[in-house]
């Protein structure tokens, strides 16, 4: 009934997800690492686009152009304009050995998981 009564724009907002602001994701865990996929179509310099990466979390943002700026819209589904995403990962990830691809609108960000037992480090005592 909630639902029924704030529609679903109002929901899509509230959990981010399909929101114009909030291009699509998923995120996946294989065996090594974490497979993040992003729906960004359009972006022609994807270099402008903003990935960080702080703990368990993936930051993102950046522009999806508009192409027709001068032009009356009728239905507006696509997603335009800046946008940013707060995405959990869901583990720890080493971020030096991470990398991202940008093909027929789609980013793919692959961070290699911390392996189990790196996090700590043993630290010798001198006896000086």
């Amino acid at each position: 009934m909630a639902r029924e009564f704030l529609g679903e724009e109002f929901w899509s907002e509230v959990s981010g997800v399909g929101s114009k602001n909030h291009p699509k994701a998923d995120v996946i865990h294989s065996m090594n690492e974490v497979i993040v996929v992003i729906d960004l179509p359009g972006i022609a310099n994807i270099d402008a686009v903003d990935i960080r990466v702080e703990g368990e979390t993936l930051f993102i943002k950046g522009t999806i152009p508009t192409l027709y700026k001068q032009q009356e819209h009728i239905v507006t589904e696509r997603h335009v304009g800046s946008f940013e995403r707060t995405i959990p990962l869901g583990v720890p990830v080493i971020r030096q050995r991470s990398r991202a691809s940008y093909r027929k609108g789609v980013l793919e960000i692959r961070l290699p998981m911390v392996a189990a037992g790196s996090s700590t480090r043993r630290i010798r005592i001198s006896d000086n």
